[in-house]
């Protein structure tokens, strides 16, 4: 059985730019595309049942117009398998529901940048589907090009959930042929010497569990995870940057929002986020 990618699309600019991000992934990694279209027909309580059901059907008979020829296009242009699902209902709770249902090895979504102040009130879909999805998401930013994977860099907090990441990272990264660089941020609450017996035992712990051979372990420091993450963005040029719900640093604290979210928005590359249980524990050597 291929893998299976769920698209969910709502044909804005953003939502594009993640379905050629996914077509291009399908297409590499043999996988297979679930495209889903969630939509909502808003009436009020005075309306009649039958001018209800009308405006369903002719909703319902667009969007299916419209999901058939975007599928057709893709398995006519790039010949690999495409569906799609058309549901009823609030975007977050359809595509909650679908991976549910169908239970996709990854989701890619598109995001859009908002400014600071929505973005901590509001939130998006993605970012919503990023903490409650129990599968991989790639959020893919609107801006953001593909040009192949040749280097994905994951953020850890040493966690032995990090190996379940690590391993979901390397079936991307091997028809890639791409480096893989396992990234610790310090805040410097422990002495560098300290930090670096974590790393390196962490790192013993991890090539003992993972089969992979371009994949490299570095510290990084500083205060403010986010300003780290983009720092190193900039110095290592990754094509994907990987981080796990659970990843949670001083912004969190402070706005009451993970940094998987905040990167979502503003990282000008695509985000994997990886969704792991509360009681994920820390490594310990």
């Amino acid at each position: 059985m291929s893998k299976l990618i769920l698209v969910p699309t709502d044909y804005s600019k953003g939502a594009n730019h993640a379905l050629a991000y996914a077509t291009a992934l399908a297409k590499k990694e043999n996988a297979s595309l679930l495209l889903l279209h969630a939509f909502h027909v808003f009436y009020n309580s005075s309306d009649i049942g039958h001018v209800v059901a009308e405006d369903l059907a002719i909703t319902n008979k667009r969007e299916n117009k419209n999901m058939s020829s975007l599928c057709d296009k893709i398995t006519k242009t790039e010949k690999i398998s495409c569906r799609y699902l058309i549901k009823q209902g609030l975007a977050v709770d359809v595509i909650l529901n679908v991976i549910k249902e169908k239970n996709p090895q990854l989701v890619i979504m598109g995001t859009k940048g908002a400014s600071w102040l929505k973005e901590m009130i509001v939130g998006s879909n993605t970012a919503k589907v990023i903490e409650k999805a129990k599968c991989p998401v790639i959020a893919v930013p609107e801006n953001a090009t593909y040009s192949g994977i040749n280097k994905i860099t994951y953020a850890t907090d040493y966690h032995t959930s990090d190996i379940t990441a690590l391993k979901k990272i390397i079936e991307i990264a091997r028809p890639f042929n791409a480096e893989i660089i396992v990234l610790h941020v310090s805040d410097d609450e422990l002495t560098p010497p300290t930090e670096e017996e974590m790393m390196n035992k962490f790192r013993l712990f991890a090539k003992k569990r993972i089969n992979y051979e371009k994949i490299k372990f570095t510290l990084a420091h500083g205060q403010y995870l986010e300003k780290v993450l983009q720092d190193h963005i900039k110095k290592e040029k990754p094509d994907l940057l990987a981080m796990s719900t659970h990843y949670r640093g001083i912004l969190d604290k402070i706005f009451g929002t993970s940094t998987t979210q905040i990167m979502a928005y503003h990282s000008q590359i695509p985000l994997l986020a990886f969704h792991h249980k509360q009681e994920s524990v820390v490594f310990i050597g």
